[in-house]
């Protein structure tokens, strides 16, 4: 089996699934959200990020660099992303830091190593591990593995994923889930094809066919919808009645979570040199959300709004 490419691995997160989680970031995304808070997860290879606070000025990584991609200007070293190889000659002599890797490879079973360790931790909390990114089910065999050997070690797991993709990657990881967070983007096809680069067929496709399987099991696992959220933006009042319509349908949902815009993402996209349309846009507050999840609850689901 080939090795899953990580972007980050965060212990101690509470707020990816019940309890305390060790959260897994898988690199990799069929999507291309506008707002998304983790761009460094999209690309499906490592990348270079630049973070120009740590850079002590010592100019190692322009005499390393063999293309010419490092490139010193007035205000401190450019990064040239299109003379790029990502050939880490630049990373691998950047004494301080400013030059470091987004993704690193593991194994499954380095991997479950680390969950692992904060097996006490989840005990107490009724917590566990949570794979998310990116999109973990595009690294299928490795993700499902992963998830299947923390169940038999008897760790709580969970997963965050976009449903963009064939039916037998979800197929393959769901009875290995105790929870999935499944992410609706919008409901407007055309609007998520302008926001996240394709349309939603193929997630609700999945969703229904994540409904009926979760239906016909002994062991059901819990079934999160999530809604990022931009009023007007990916989603208008009337949409929402669309989807509830649509969620209301189901058997096995348990929740749908509304997650409020935020941007906390927008350094990030400064490190990896893209520009981020959101850059001056405050981050929602839950009540900025408050009419989408009275509307929901006028159909009956149960919903929760996040509070980051």
């Amino acid at each position: 089996m080939e090795k899953a490419l990580i972007f980050d691995i965060q212990r101690f997160s509470i707020h990816d699934g019940p309890g305390i989680r060790t959260l897994i970031f898988f690199k990799g995304c069929s999507l291309r959200c506008d707002w998304c808070s983790n761009p460094e997860g999209i690309d499906f290879d490592r990348e270079i990020r630049q973070n120009k606070l740590k850079c002590a000025g010592c100019g190692n990584c322009l005499k390393a660099c063999p293309h010419g991609a490092v490139i010193a200007q007035p205000d401190g070293i450019l990064l040239d992303r299109e003379r790029c190889v990502r050939c880490g000659a630049c990373v691998e002599h950047c004494g301080p830091g400013a030059l470091s890797w987004w993704g690193k490879e593991y194994t499954v079973e380095e991997l479950y190593d680390i969950a692992r360790r904060d097996a006490p931790f989840y005990a107490a909390s009724s917590g566990g591990v949570t794979l998310g990114g990116g999109d973990p089910l595009l690294q299928n065999e490795q993700a499902a593995t992963l998830l299947r050997l923390c169940k038999e070690k008897g760790l709580d797991t969970a997963i965050e994923t976009t449903g963009n993709y064939p039916w037998e990657h979800l197929r393959n990881a769901a009875p290995y889930c105790d929870t999935i967070h499944l992410d609706i983007k919008g409901w407007d096809p055309e609007t998520c094809m302008r926001c996240t680069g394709t349309d939603n067929v193929r997630t609700l496709e999945n969703l229904r066919r994540l409904d009926e399987w979760i239906v016909s099991r002994e062991h059901k696992p819990a079934l999160v919808v999530r809604l990022p959220m931009l009023p007007d933006y990916n989603y208008t009042l009337e949409d929402a009645k669309g989807l509830a319509s649509c969620l209301k349908r189901m058997k096995s949902l348990t929740r749908v979570d509304i997650l409020p815009f935020h941007n906390l993402g927008g350094t990030k996209y400064k490190q990896l040199g893209r520009a981020y349309r959101f850059e001056d846009s405050l981050s929602l507050k839950p009540e900025d959300v408050e009419a989408y999840k009275t509307l929901l609850e006028e159909y009956g689901l149960p919903v929760h709004v996040s509070a980051m």
